[in-house]
């Protein structure tokens, strides 16, 4: 035990979680709320898969964030 941490009398020793077979999970089937999936956002905005992780690495996989990215990138290359 180290010396920093206090010594925890009378409790029990916590049991251990019981853990059955992992369930293996297609990725088409994966529902990832609120995000991006970088394949969904090529897709949906026509990007190259490049420039795609490029804004997903700057901006973030959060849908709201990058709608809103897109939405402003599309009027600056407009205008």
């Amino acid at each position: 035990m180290a010396q920093d941490q206090p010594a925890s009398y009378g409790s029990k020793p916590s049991a251990a979680a019981k853990r059955g077979r992992a369930k293996i999970i297609n990725p088409s089937e994966a529902v990832y709320y609120g995000h991006y999936d970088l394949a969904e956002f090529i897709a949906k905005y026509g990007l190259t898969p490049l420039v795609a992780r490029e804004i997903f690495g700057r901006v973030g996989p959060a849908r709201s964030d990058l709608d809103k990215y897109m939405t402003e990138r599309r009027h600056r290359l407009a205008g």
